[in-house]
């Protein structure tokens, strides 16, 4: 893999965990979401007019991703009320990948003994940082439980999308199509729920808000295109660094407390899913 791409890729985790410190800093995380489905909807809306329609068959697939990416927006807004970044978003990005890969495994999609060896550490840094939030904190562990929860939805929408995106025979159209779709049901949803009060802080946030969809749509634009470039498990193994990434994030602009526990337990997870690529 070539210095280039190597930066690129990085740059690309560096995106993803960006639009996640947005949800996080912001006043009301579920408009936060929302705007950032908006954001990454429009953004592919743009390029939609030069890319082929998905194949017919593929439309089942991308009901099912809008159905999981709703449920992936609203259980990422209540993991981030209750959760720091650095604890939820490690979770989140260490947890999904695990669990795909042991749905694939029953799947007769066996892991190797270095993906065996990610689900190790990676169960190991997730119980760490349960150990961690009940010392540290001395409270309940709702926040990991949310996490945990919104990574079985990420689980959902990935196995959806890596079949529909095969049958579509254009990945970067099914990837602009499940953009733009996913802004639909998300903002029925808040409309029709808070509809004037989402309204009012949209004309607030816009700016942020929508720049954060708009990153989330070049982080997974660049990262689709590495994979054509250079070995999809690399790619996959280097964007993990986003935990890092957030980590830093964290500290710089939320104004975290990083206890050495907990820091062990960020770099044992990003470990454990780098090797779960790998494997």
């Amino acid at each position: 893999m070539s210095g280039q791409i190597i930066f690129l890729v990085l740059g690309a985790a560096l995106l993803y965990a960006s639009w996640n410190i947005i949800v996080k800093g912001g006043a009301n995380k579920l408009y936060e979401s929302a705007m950032n489905a908006l954001g990454g909807g429009l953004g592919a809306l743009c390029l939609l007019p030069f890319l082929p329609l998905p194949d017919k068959n593929t439309w089942g697939f991308l009901a099912l991703s809008c159905c999981c990416h709703l449920a992936y927006y609203l259980c990422i807004a209540a993991a981030y009320k209750v959760a720091d970044l650095s604890l939820g978003y490690t979770i989140m990005r260490g947890t999904a990948p695990m669990l795909t890969a042991l749905v694939l495994c029953v799947l007769d999609v066996p892991l190797s003994l270095a993906g065996w060896g990610g689900v190790l550490l990676l169960c190991s840094g997730i119980l760490t940082l349960a150990l961690e939030q009940q010392v540290s904190r001395k409270a309940g562990l709702k926040g990991i439980f949310y996490s945990l929860r919104t990574a079985f939805v990420i689980m959902g929408y990935t196995l959806a999308d890596g079949y529909g995106a095969r049958a579509s025979g254009d990945g970067l159209s099914y990837a602009c199509w499940i953009f733009f779709l996913n802004i639909l049901p998300l903002h029925c949803y808040v409309l029709g729920r808070y509809g004037k009060d989402y309204l009012h802080y949209l004309r607030k946030r816009a700016v942020v808000g929508i720049g954060g969809g708009l990153a989330g749509l070049g982080s997974y634009g660049i990262a689709i295109w590495a994979m054509t470039v250079a070995p999809i498990a690399l790619v996959a193994a280097l964007r993990e660094s986003s935990v890092l990434f957030g980590m830093f994030l964290a500290v710089i602009f939320l104004g975290e407390k990083l206890s050495p526990v907990r820091v062990l337990a960020i770099l044992l997870v990003m470990g454990g899913a780098v090797m779960l690529h790998l494997g």
